[in-house]
């Protein structure tokens, strides 16, 4: 009996260390040539040590099949061949003395021949001096004969055929898997009849059951979550989006724009500070942690946090506005600058302020103000100044000047409606004087939704484990990898909805070292030399007279036009951008929103941060990120990487985790109902919300993501046709209309992108800029991009216009100009030459002319005697064929001013009336 190993070590043992002799190999000499009658006769019996004299008694070949034994015509040492025989068939062979020549009488079959060594015909011991298994070697004469199959020795060991049970592939619940397994018990035991509930083998199969029923609703779920349109679990959808180059936001949580009230100046708010909606039997100030804090919570209060750290001041409170002695006076639509009254030292740049009616003009009450006239701006100036005559307008009248504070904020916060300043009350409420009708609200921080909570425990990674291997039914010589199962660690979040927010802090620009000279002249809000050179190292330049506004370490330098914070942080200076405008501050885009959630990984002593991304796709193998996956119930997975996109976190890694709860609908809060602030500090009163919170979005629903992901490869997001720059141009949220032109400019084309602002904007520099920062992601390789502004075409309108014998000719005339200028109408209507009444290629038709003059009550009759471009001497078209027809990249214009005659010409002559 022959062992099967894998390791063959007897040969290079006995050869190295042993003294008996041994076979090493046999070789068959075959020329491939068909006609060559010498073809496998020959054998080369190579040995471990030079062979003794063996005769052919002592050499025998068998175990054939068809040809059973091979006769042997004669052998010979290499080293003593015959006479006669060709010496090349040894010129190959190193050391002849270890070779011996086999000459058989004919070839074998094609089986496995055993080459022996006997001692003496009918003896099977080896002879003397020989190693008992070394004697003997397995060969075949056809080796070298071409075959498509490996040579290599197969095992000989075959796998044992198991015994297959007859089993019905159709049980899928716990009654047929039930069923199936009595069944079986009753052909394995037929003795047992047993089918009582409380027997311990019916337990047992009913627990095997239940655990196969839920197996196979697990198998069945792969398959269901398979296909975006059978996909349940919202994971699985948001993968299949992601295919399709489609992102699933996961909503928004709300903003809101608080009022805090102090006692104090110079009053820290941190960032993070919670506040809370109303609840009842609470004070405006709950202490941390404190079991007013825990009721608040079990009451179902939403949380606010802030945003940005805010220095608060008790004056800043309500602020006036200053009139300049004037009275019944307003802020006009589109107001971007106004005056208060007194000066405030503290009031800096970037600062929001909340404007606010909070008397009804026409009564005087509190309760009948009219609380939608209430907007938020970002002040982006703010200049001291003084009326050198405002002593005059107070009780009694002096010469003494008044301190007055000059403010202006970002044209983007431009009031969208007239806000009433001052007023005299109607006849039945006393017709008195009413000066502070509005006012403006300070000490106003950014909030948005969602309560923190810190160093959560998530457990520990597990360690990798061997797969349980099966038992070995084969002998098998490979070495396969030791099968080890991956730890799968995908730890939960106890709380939920996880947070996701816009990023809303303010840029970091740059970092700066600083002097006590620095410090002290911020300090005294003096823009000194050294201020200066130590803003122009660091690139900041400014193009007009600076103004330093605030101090307690936090400044603001702003020139009109440029405006930059400066807080004094760890010894240094830090530059923060002033901050967008407050109504993009509200505004939800929950695309842009990302999941308000750190990981700490403590491993061997150390920690690491992990941060959270949207996929991992982008991810490098050592990337410490992770995803986190929300379901539709709002419970939230983390799923970490595999060492190719993301790191998998090493077995034995401690997780805690820092986030934040709250998002969606739910936190869009009416106004004036947030009003608990969170804080141990006693100069912190109490907060509102004069705004109500908005830009809150719920999560995309199950059925919004199966109905647009098959659609979002049809979105465009690249511009190649003149008309696809044109919707890209349009899409920017300054421009009401934009056209393109494709120019060869002699090496290569040249696209003109034409923009039409809102509101007749100067396409100056800066927009340029920024429209080819907007457009840059679309346009093709291979061509320029210009961006420029609409060919205006100035228009000459002439009118007769007959007043009715009981108007005035005066007010006639008046509103009529108002109607043709390009301002607002009384009602916030644009007038009729409006900016953006027109566009690209937009005509002008006369009977709309027409219909404006005679919606203007007191008006007879209208004559319009001239309609034409302005300039041209005589063009009586437009007025035969009642329009005035444009070009594709040019747009109407009549500003009828004085001062730019020729941006367009309204000429009015009126008559009759009084």
């Amino acid at each position: 009996m022959r062992y099967y190993c894998c390791d063959e070590r007897r040969r290079e043992v006995v050869k190295l260390t042993g003294t008996l002799n041994g076979l090493d190999y046999v070789e068959v000499d075959d020329s491939g040539l068909p006609l060559d009658p010498m073809r496998q006769l020959t054998l080369f019996l190579k040995f471990l040590r030079p062979p003794p004299v063996l005769n052919q008694e002592n050499v025998i070949i068998d175990g054939g099949e068809r040809i059973e034994e091979v006769a042997i015509d004669w052998l010979a040492p290499a080293t003593a061949l015959p006479p006669g025989e060709p010496p090349d068939l040894v010129d190959e062979l190193d050391s002849l003395d270890h070779f011996l020549v086999i000459r058989t009488k004919f070839p074998g079959d094609f089986s496995l021949y055993d080459l022996r060594l006997v001692s003496a015909p009918g003896i099977d011991t080896p002879p003397a001096g020989f190693d008992p298994l070394l004697s003997t070697l397995q060969f075949s004469f056809k080796v070298q004969c071409a075959s498509d199959f490996d040579c290599a020795t197969k095992t000989p060991c075959p796998k044992e055929s198991a015994a297959v049970p007859q089993l019905d592939y159709l049980a899928k619940d716990y009654p047929s898997f039930r069923r199936l397994m009595l069944d079986r018990m009753s052909l394995l035991l037929p003795d047992r009849r047993n089918r009582n509930a409380a027997d311990l083998g019916i337990t047992l199969v009913e627990l095997l059951a239940y655990v196969g029923d839920h197996l196979s609703y697990q198998q069945d779920a792969v398959a269901t979550e398979a296909y975006i349109g059978t996909a349940r679990r919202r994971t699985s959808l948001r993968r299949h989006a992601r295919l399709m180059d489609y992102l699933v936001h996961e909503g928004c949580n709300a903003r809101s724009w608080l009022r805090v009230f102090v006692n104090d100046n110079g009053v820290e708010l941190p960032r993070g500070t919670a506040m809370l909606t109303s609840t009842p039997d609470l004070d405006d100030r709950i202490v941390p942690n404190s079991d007013a804090w825990l009721d608040a919570l079990a009451a179902g209060a939403e949380v606010f946090e802030a945003i940005e750290t805010n220095l608060l001041y008790q004056e800043h409170e309500e602020l006036k506005f200053y009139t300049w002695g004037e009275r019944e006076c307003c802020l006009p639509k589109g107001a971007t600058a106004a005056t208060l009254s007194g000066h405030y030292p503290n009031l800096k740049a970037g600062d929001v302020l909340i404007f606010a009616e909070q008397r009804g003009p026409r009564t005087g009450y509190d309760e009948d103000a009219d609380r939608t006239h209430r907007w938020a701006v970002r002040l982006s100036h703010v200049l001291l100044a003084e009326d050198p005559s405002g002593g005059l307008f107070v009780e009694p009248p002096n010469n003494n000047p008044t301190p007055v504070t000059e403010i202006q904020w970002q044209k983007e916060d431009a009031l969208p409606f007239p806000l009433c300043l001052s007023t005299i009350t109607d006849q039945d409420y006393g017709e008195s004087y009413l000066d502070q009708i509005s006012v403006a609200y300070g000490n106003v921080v950014l909030v948005d939704h969602g309560r923190t909570i810190e160093s959560e425990k998530l457990g520990e990674v597990p360690k990798a484990v061997l797969a349980a291997a099966a038992t070995a039914t084969h002998v098998t010589c490979a070495r396969p990898a030791q099968p080890v199962i991956v730890p799968r660690f995908r730890p939960r979040l106890d709380e939920k909805p996880l947070t996701h927010a816009l990023p809303l802090q303010r840029q970091h620009l740059l970092s700066m070292p600083t002097t006590p000279t620095i410090l002290a002249d911020l300090e005294a809000r003096n823009y000194s030399s050294a201020v200066q050179l130590a803003l122009q190292s660091q690139g900041v330049q400014f193009s007009g007279a600076v103004i330093v506004q605030g101090g307690d370490g936090t400044w603001s330098v702003a020139d009109g036009n440029s405006a930059y914070r400066l807080v004094l942080e760890a010894g240094q200076l830090q530059m923060y951008e002033q901050g967008k405008a407050a109504i993009r501050m509200t505004a939800a885009d929950p695309r842009r929103a990302r999941p308000e959630i750190n990981l700490t990984g403590r491993y061997s002593g150390n920690e690491s941060l992990w941060l959270p991304r949207a996929d991992l796709l982008a991810s490098d193998a050592a990337a410490e990120e992770f995803v986190a996956e929300c379901e539709h119930d709002g419970k939230t997975y983390i799923r970490f990487g595999d060492d190719y996109h993301g790191k998998r976190p090493d077995a034995g890694t401690e997780f805690t985790a820092d986030y934040r709860i709250g998002n969606g609908s739910s936190g869009n809060v009416g106004l004036e109902s947030i009003v608990h602030v969170v804080s141990d500090d006693a100069r912190l009163l109490r907060v509102s919300n004069p705004l109500p919170a908005q830009g809150g979005v719920d999560p995309e629903t199950a059925e919004q993501i199966k109905r647009d992901v098959p659609q979002a490869f049809r979105k465009q997001e690249r511009a190649v046709t003149p008309q696809d720059y044109a919707d890209v141009g349009k899409a920017h949220s300054d421009v009401q209309q934009a056209a393109a032109t494709f120019r060869w400019t002699g090496s290569w084309h040249t696209v003109f992108l034409t923009t039409d602002r809102l509101q007749g904007q100067a396409v100056d520099a800066a927009f340029e800029q920024e429209m080819l920062d907007h457009v840059e992601p679309y346009r093709m390789a291979g061509y320029d991009l210009e961006v420029d502004g609409p060919r205006y075409v100035p228009l000459e309108l002439e009118m007769t216009v007959c007043v009715k014998p009981d108007y005035f000719r005066a007010d006639v005339r008046a509103a009529l100009m108002r109607i043709f200028s390009k301002g607002w109408l009384e009602d916030g209507r644009p007038a009729m030459f409006h900016p953006d009444n027109f566009t690209f290629g937009q005509p002008v038709y006369l009977s709309e002319l027409y219909a404006a003059a005679q919606s203007v009550q007191g008006v007879a009759s209208v004559v319009i005697d001239t309609f034409k471009r302005l300039r041209m001497h005589s063009d009586p078209i437009p007025l035969e064929q009642g329009v005035l027809t444009l070009d594709r990249l040019e747009i109407a214009r009549l500003d009828n001013d004085p001062n730019f005659p020729e941006r367009g010409v309204f000429r009015l002559d009126v008559g009759g009336g009084k």
